[in-house]
């Protein structure tokens, strides 16, 4: 808020720069849809007053529009962005140290405990996942550029403490999402870089910090098995479970109901679930669901997620163009009385979903135009020699990180603490997307 503040006593070079961004003029198209969506919302559910679906809407808006004001004024000191990023590691690491349950750190290792940390478990993940994949580029180009001696040493030592106590909270948080989505976009980001390197000139990707942070990580994977025992457990009765589910409606198409009972019987459910998947049920989707035992800590959460995603689905082919509304999701779930364990949930657990939901085909096609703008400044300012080939991987590196967590969990625009990194990551894309404007306007006025 300060520096968009502060953006007002710069004069009009701050607003006449970021309209000429693509990705801004689409972000104005996007907020005057969210406007003119939120009272189409009250006429779709009218229990939801226009102010409340204007609120949830305006969490995207803040996100678009602090993204450009941090952009600005990264793209002003370019040279504080790499210290930026190392601020934002450092201060998830002194939340963990200050919030962690130092007496329970056997229940933790055990998988028995799931800490918090000041914020959502899901939420911590995602950022530890970002910090190890930061930490690990800040140790490649320390092990790459910097001139041995004492104080490399140093560097070296802060860089890998500083991925291993990311790797820990990323264990420790639980969270299967982030889990993929570090294990998914790091290789690919490593491999892009080595095969991206030569052809810009770029000194040779130093293999040994990179070894000795799969060491790591191998080892921590080791000492924390009980966590993926326990996060895992009932995997093995999670596929069975849905083909049976799956089969029990099969018969009814075909007009033969010998082959129900026997599928059921040879299911590795209790009697109960065998007998409510085998009858009649109401449709295919909803006969997966209700087979899935809750009851099981590593199936839990899936289960929960799989009805959640059915219900999405659901309410999407209800209204596939325009939606329900961003502030109609907890109404829609809390309507469809689903068995959830007990729990109350608010959003979908996808931030994709939930925008299909939410803002129809429309408004996540206009999303989804947002990020793909956004994605595209990075790379022309890269092929325009503006963000070194390290830079750029290490930026796409977290964005894809950012985008794959989010599949698993709706964390894109909801919370205040998830939004604040998210908008420094991408702020980084707009800032170079200005720098690479500013040296072609002298090229195009000469």
């Amino acid at each position: 808020m300060l520096a968009l503040l502060a953006m007002f006593f710069a004069g009009r070079t701050p607003w006449r720069e970021l309209a000429s961004l693509p990705v801004v003029r689409m972000l104005g198209i996007f907020i005057a849809f969210l406007i003119l969506h939120a009272l189409y919302a009250t006429w779709v559910v009218p229990e939801i007053s226009y102010s409340d679906q204007l609120s949830t809407a305006s969490k995207l808006v803040r996100l678009g529009v602090f993204c450009c004001a941090v952009g600005w004024w990264l793209s002003v000191c370019p040279r504080a962005i790499p210290g930026l990023l190392g601020l934002m590691v450092l201060g998830l690491l002194v939340a963990v140290l200050y919030h962690m349950p130092w007496h329970a750190l056997p229940e933790i290792w055990d998988g028995e405990m799931r800490p918090r940390f000041g914020i959502p478990e899901n939420l911590s993940g995602q950022l530890a996942a970002v910090g190890g994949w930061l930490a690990l580029c800040l140790l490649i180009g320390i092990w790459r550029d910097h001139p041995r001696g004492s104080r490399r040493n140093w560097l070296l030592a802060v860089g890998f403490a500083a991925y291993a106590g990311s790797f820990c909270v990323l264990l420790f948080s639980q969270s299967r999402g982030a889990w993929l989505a570090f294990l998914s976009a790091t290789p690919l980001a490593i491999l892009g870089y080595w095969l991206t390197r030569r052809p810009r000139g770029i000194r040779t990707l130093p293999w040994q910090p990179i070894t000795l942070a799969i060491v790591i990580s191998v080892l921590l994977v080791l000492g924390a098995r009980d966590i993926f025992a326990n996060r895992f457990a009932g995997a093995d009765r999670m596929l069975p479970v849905a083909e049976e589910a799956a089969g029990a409606v099969k018969p009814a198409d075909s007009q033969s109901g010998t082959d129900v009972p026997h599928r059921a019987s040879s299911a590795p459910v209790d009697h109960a679930s065998a007998t409510a998947a085998t009858p009649t049920p109401p449709a295919r989707d909803t006969a997966v669901s209700s087979t899935i035992d809750t009851t099981i800590p590593g199936n839990k959460a899936i289960g929960i997620r799989v009805r959640l995603y059915e219900l999405g689905v659901e309410k999407f082919r209800e209204r596939p163009w325009l939606g329900w509304g961003l502030d109609s999701t907890a109404a829609l779930i809390d309507s469809a009385k689903l068995d959830l364990a007990g729990e109350r949930h608010v959003h979908l657990h996808n931030s994709y979903l939930d925008a299909l939901v939410g803002m129809g085909l429309v408004g996540s096609l206009l999303l989804l135009t947002l990020f793909v703008l956004v994605i595209r400044e990075l790379v022309l300012a890269w092929g325009g020699g503006i963000i070194s080939t390290a830079s750029f991987w290490a930026l796409a590196g977290c964005v894809g990180i950012v985008l794959v967590a989010n599949a698993f969990d709706s964390l894109l625009w909801r919370f205040e603490y998830a939004r604040a990194p998210q908008e420094l990551l991408f702020g980084c894309c707009i800032a170079y997307a200005l720098i690479r404007r500013r040296e072609r306007l002298p090229e195009s006025s000469g």
